[in-house]
């Protein structure tokens, strides 16, 4: 069944390569544990030629931990945003042609790992939301088939788990990946607990949030609170309790660190082997040098998928874990492979 094109002058006539911003009303962020707005920003970036007739593919672009919501800026003060990156590439024919949607998933700990989760939100949900408005709003070819998923760092992470847990999305694009929790997470805890004990205690550390600039230490020891509280089970975990450690005497605490490991993608892939061998494309990159160790964590998880015969394509690149923005481009270039049609004007079907 065809569906009509979204009648809407704005989004029929947008302006070139100018990302079309939707403010969303979200109905699961409603009255979240941690009061976060439940208004939230989706940013749109069109195809070259978009005219609000023919309909496009959609790639959902998840940024990673901390990172701003949007691919229009910059990531330094010379050369092209990723979204003109990849506009040009599409324009270009090495990727696809689609609509280019990044949602805000952030939270007031700086991010949600795209989970739902008892103490920070629901935020898989809410991804559900974002796909629905994208699909009432713009010309979409609305099928799981023609939906990727992708991202860097906690998004290449969000993208793994929606790949094994919703039905939404028939494409993965995984760069630089939380995987093997053991190599991305247990290194950076000493530090950590220096910078927490640094500021007077996780309270203190908190209370920083808004007064930046902030350096590299501090993002660390956020980014580990921060995940702390979206892989707890319980809705009232205090930030300290949600640490695989006491923040004050460093002692372990060996039940917290086994329920982060049920989110890791390496653990969680026994039990999802079939959603992720249905997929059209799954795709893991990395940086050979990443400074987190998510090249072994997402060597490991490579193993993992050889060893359960789950297809998938994976690269190493030279970089690390920042600055590689550029590896967007190939890693999405995969995309030809599960998307080799044009699409034709006012259906929903594509010809050779």
């Amino acid at each position: 069944m065809n569906n009509p094109a979204p009648n809407n002058p704005v989004l029929n006539n947008p302006a070139p390569n100018n990302p079309v911003l939707l403010d969303h009303e979200s109905t699961c962020l409603r009255g979240n544990p941690l009061g976060d707005p439940h208004r939230r920003r989706i940013e749109v970036h069109l195809p070259p030629g978009y005219d609000g007739i023919r309909r496009y593919p959609v790639i959902y672009w998840l940024p990673g931990f901390g990172a701003h919501p949007g691919l229009g800026n910059r990531a330094l003060s010379f050369g092209a945003s990723v979204a003109d990156r990849l506009h040009q590439a599409m324009t270009d024919g090495r990727v696809p042609p689609a609509l280019l949607v990044v949602p805000d998933c952030t939270t007031a700990y700086g991010g949600s790992q795209y989970l739902d989760s008892a103490a920070s939100g629901r935020y898989a949900a809410y991804l559900a939301e974002v796909v629905a408005e994208v699909d009432a709003r713009f010309a979409t070819l609305p099928d799981p088939a023609r939906r990727a998923i992708g991202g860097k760092s906690s998004g290449g992470y969000g993208a793994l788990v929606a790949g094994m847990t919703s039905p939404l999305f028939g494409a993965v694009v995984a760069c630089s990946p939380d995987a093997g929790f053991e190599h991305c997470y247990l290194p950076l805890l000493p530090a950590t607990l220096d910078t927490v004990r640094a500021a007077g205690g996780v309270d203190a550390l908190l209370a920083r949030r808004d007064s930046g600039p902030h350096d590299v230490p501090f993002m660390v020891a956020m980014s580990i609170i921060a995940m702390g509280m979206c892989y707890t089970d319980q809705p009232r975990t205090t930030p300290q309790d949600a640490l695989p450690c006491d923040p004050v005497t460093g002692r372990f605490r060996d039940q917290v660190w086994q329920r982060w490991l049920t989110h890791d993608p390496v653990r969680m892939l026994p039990a999802h082997t079939g959603p992720l061998t249905e997929l059209g494309l799954l795709h893991l990159g990395v940086g050979e040098r990443d400074e987190y160790g998510m090249h072994w964590g997402t060597r490991a998880l490579h193993a993992a998928l050889d060893t359960h015969h789950v297809p998938h394509t994976y690269q190493e690149h030279a970089g690390g874990h920042h600055g590689i923005e550029h590896v967007f481009t190939d890693a999405l270039a995969h995309l030809w492979r599960v998307w080799p049609h044009r699409q034709e004007p006012g259906n929903n079907t594509c010809a050779a």
